[in-house]
């Protein structure tokens, strides 16, 4: 749902059809190129020339010569081709073709991070319905410690304090609860968004938070991430994109070959919308064209500069985010083995407090425990199973952002 209707995801994919526009459009350069033109002129007025005094003779005494006549057609069809321009158009078609790529695989980064959205969005749902569910059992089982000091306080057996403590008990797990159940309403309107739902929609989470497994060797992380990590291959596009745009400055300076035709019509006539036979002109022409700049003022040089402080920019910016993402797998791997370990004891933990619940109940009813007992009991109790889903959270979110770092999208760009 999130890949299908998330905003960002789609300006990747707007940008990669850009990129491949501008492909064809370098690759245009090598197809010959083709126009027509036509222009039906009517002279209201005729054009004339005008003629010096000392010359009117020559024209019959007449200074004003017309030399046009009611209608005018001219068109014609022109081609151009270019054969061979000292390497402007395979360079500019290269950087073109590497800009595609790039896009390509920055369309999949942001893949990656709208999939870790959606995965931490749901994480935080899930960890939240626990949360809520840990704290409706505490107010349950505050609920029955009330009822059985209230019995036993009745048969005298329990004090006015054990009462009154299991009164406050019972209120006081009101407020949580409450939160709990807002807080996880806040976390489905976020999966919600992030999944391109009506906040109205109906959302259940049909997973628990789960076991996650051990995390893989570091080497094989790291080798992963630097064969598939869709911003690195990204950006070695990019510094790819920047050499061919390096060349195609270079080739600024050499000569360029065309082979150029025109086939046109031209007709001038009187009295009538169109020319008949005999008024009508044809002319065609086929040559081949030279050019060289000998100086442009330096614009050649400035051009090979910039593309030259832009190759070397992309390339620093290579090596930063290899550095970058390197510490970031290490970071990751480092989080994740810590979420592992703390799972083990907060596991235990739950373990020892349901135990130690259980005895507390078994004490309570031979008379060995008060009611105060028991309540500190499951305090304890909740408070463990609390640590416990906030655990396997951490090692769900960790083993996602570990993902993340190392780059899960490994379909080709």
């Amino acid at each position: 749902l999130a890949l299908a209707s998330d905003e960002t995801l789609e300006q990747a994919r707007q940008a990669v059809s850009g990129s491949e526009a501008d492909l064809m459009g370098a690759r245009s350069g090598k197809l010959p190129q083709l126009s027509v033109g036509a222009t039906w002129t009517h002279n209201l007025k005729k054009p004339v020339m005008f003629v010096p005094p000392e010359m009117a003779e020559l024209f019959g005494g007449a200074t004003q010569i017309e030399f046009a006549q009611d209608y005018d057609l001219q068109g014609a069809v022109s081609l151009t081709w270019n054969l061979w321009t000292s390497g402007r158009l395979s360079a500019g078609q290269g950087a073109a073709s590497e800009l595609v790529a790039a896009s390509r695989w920055q369309e999949l980064l942001v893949t990656d991070l709208v999939r870790y959205n959606a995965e931490a969005a749901s994480l935080a749902a899930l960890l939240a319905q626990e949360n809520a569910r840990i704290a409706a059992s505490a107010r349950d089982f505050a609920a029955e410690a009330l009822r059985v000091t209230q019995a036993s306080f009745d048969q005298g057996k329990a004090s006015k304090f054990d009462l009154l403590r299991a009164q406050v008990e019972l209120a006081n797990r009101e407020a949580p609860l409450i939160q709990a159940r807002n807080e996880l309403d806040l976390s489905l309107l976020t999966v919600k968004r992030v999944c391109g739902l009506d906040p109205a929609a109906a959302v259940a989470l049909a997973d628990p938070l789960a076991e996650v497994p051990e995390p893989e060797p570091l080497d094989d992380l790291l080798a992963e991430m630097h064969a598939g990590s869709p911003e690195l291959r990204a950006m070695r596009h990019t510094v790819a994109a920047g050499r061919q745009a390096l060349s195609l400055a270079k080739a600024g300076r050499g000569p360029v070959f065309q082979l150029q035709g025109n086939y046109a019509i031209q007709a001038q006539w009187d009295d009538r919308l169109l020319p008949e036979g005999g008024e009508a002109v044809k002319v065609a022409q086929v040559a081949l064209a030279f050019s060289m700049p000998i100086f442009d003022g330096f614009a050649a040089k400035a051009d090979i500069g910039r593309a030259r402080a832009d190759l070397r920019t992309v390339e620093v910016e290579l090596d930063r985010v290899t550095r970058d993402r390197e510490l970031a797998v290490r970071q990751a791997r480092l989080t994740y083995e810590n979420a592992l370990a703390a799972l083990d004891g907060r596991r235990d933990g739950v373990a020892l407090a349901e135990e130690a619940y259980r005895l507390a109940l078994v004490r309570l009813e031979t008379g060995l425990a008060s009611p105060l007992e028991r309540l500190d009991a499951e305090l304890a109790l909740t408070e463990a199973r609390g640590q416990l889903a906030a655990a396997l959270y951490s090692c769900n979110i960790a083993r996602a952002a570990q993902e993340l770092a190392v780059g899960s999208s490994q379909t080709s760009a």
